[in-house]
């Protein structure tokens, strides 16, 4: 076995999980998108809200990727 083969095993393993941490990263986007309206690009938090942005986004679609994949080949098994 190859190590990326062990390492999508380990990521399967916890598919019933991300539908939990998919929902946190929905809930998480909604707050930085309230955000987005209070705060303006000359604040001192503006940097904070980039990163929010980032890291919230980032995880999402890297979880939902992975989510995807996940039930894809559970199915053709």
């Amino acid at each position: 076995m190859s190590n990326r083969s062990v390492l999508l095993d380990l990521v399967c393993a916890q598919r019933r999980q991300m539908k939990f941490l998919l929902a946190l990263l929905i809930a998480s986007g909604l707050f930085v998108g309230l955000s987005v309206l209070f705060i303006e690009p000359g604040d001192a938090s503006f940097p904070i809200l980039v990163v929010d942005i980032v890291l919230v986004v980032g995880c999402f679609v890297f979880f939902s990727t992975a989510y995807w994949y996940c039930t894809k080949r559970a199915m053709d098994e």
